[in-house]
């Protein structure tokens, strides 16, 4: 009989272990974003010591828009602005006339925008779980789902998409067929339940070598080929710390109190242009990542900044403005 006794005071010891160890695993915790085992190692620059040139803008035209987030340039010229309080993504010709309005009941919290060669919209809606796609003329021709959903995207010009995750995986990106179906994952940089779109945010910014991807919250600079081979890794100009993310009890993931280190990413020729946290213009070379000179933009308070070689283009609460830089 004491040997039962025994027993069943040990079994019942090892259930309440397991109960409070469970319920200690559904509690919100705090975990140090670090590189995974084995991933590559961001080189530093080598230099810590910004290089500035003059630069200035004359203005074009303002489009008022209700909550400019994002800007992504088309294929024409033309550039298209995801208006976060409307759930709707606008095409503006470099003058700043509306040109097309994208927009349907159905989309509910986009967090991206990518367009195609024939003028298609895709527009990562999170509310969806997947892509919703729009003719160039502006109506909704199909959706996506995926599981899991993306936050950001990228299309490939050889076919398919790249894009990032709010679940973890073996990669920080997915590439996928144009129907969705997933063809596998690069990017091994962290452990893989915080290889998200959360956790290890930054803007996909797509280019002919491949995709770049400057960090949201942390002094990194990626660059990986379309086929998904690293091209390049390195620390920013201002290398900042990886944050911490916070889980709660249902495993949503946050990253509170961090610093916003990149806002945006535009690929000009052979300079990638990285809008920072403190608002400056930061330049690197395409190939190799390093870092080339920095210049102030036209507006202290921008939201999102991209560039082409005619035109700079700053989201800010004044709407969308369009600038024509001066020559020297």
């Amino acid at each position: 009989m004491p040997r039962e006794r025994t027993f069943w005071m040990v079994l019942a010891s090892l259930v309440l272990v397991g109960v409070v160890a469970g319920s200690l695993s559904r509690r919100a915790a705090t975990y140090p974003l670090t590189l995974a085992r084995g991933a590559p190692q961001p080189r530093p620059q080598e230099t810590r010591e910004r290089v500035w040139r003059e630069a200035s803008f004359e203005r074009i035209a303002t489009v008022p828009v209700g909550l400019a987030t994002l800007l992504r340039l088309g294929p024409g010229g033309d550039v298209y602005v995801l208006d976060s309080g409307r759930s709707q993504v606008l095409r503006l010709s470099s003058e700043g006339r509306v040109l097309t309005t994208y927009r349907d009941p159905s989309l509910g919290n986009p967090t991206d925008v990518a367009v195609g060669a024939d003028g298609e919209v895709w527009v990562c809606d999170l509310d969806h779980s997947g892509i919703a796609v729009f003719s160039a003329a502006g109506g909704l021709v199909r959706r996506i789902d995926l599981d899991p959903t993306v936050g950001r995207l990228a299309l490939s010009p050889g076919g398919g998409f790249v894009a990032t995750g709010i679940a973890g995986g073996q990669g920080l990106f997915r590439r996928y067929f144009l129907n969705g179906e997933p063809v596998g994952a690069f990017g091994a940089l962290f452990p893989e339940e915080l290889q998200t779109s959360i956790a290890a945010d930054g803007w996909i910014v797509s280019a002919a070598e491949g995709i770049f991807y400057p960090f949201r919250n942390a002094g990194l600079l990626v660059s990986y080929g379309w086929d998904g081979r690293l091209r390049f890794f390195r620390q920013t100009i201002d290398p900042v710390p990886l944050p911490k993310v916070r889980v709660d009890a249902a495993g949503r993931q946050s990253v509170p109190d961090a610093k916003v280190v990149s806002i945006s990413g535009s690929v000009v020729g052979k300079e990638l242009f990285v809008l920072t946290g403190g608002r400056v213009l930061d330049v690197y070379d395409v190939g190799a990542g390093s870092y080339r000179y920095s210049l102030h933009p036209p507006e202290g308070d921008a939201r999102y900044v991209v560039l082409t070689e005619k035109r700079l283009y700053s989201a800010s609460k004044r709407g969308v403005t369009i600038w024509k830089p001066r020559s020297p």
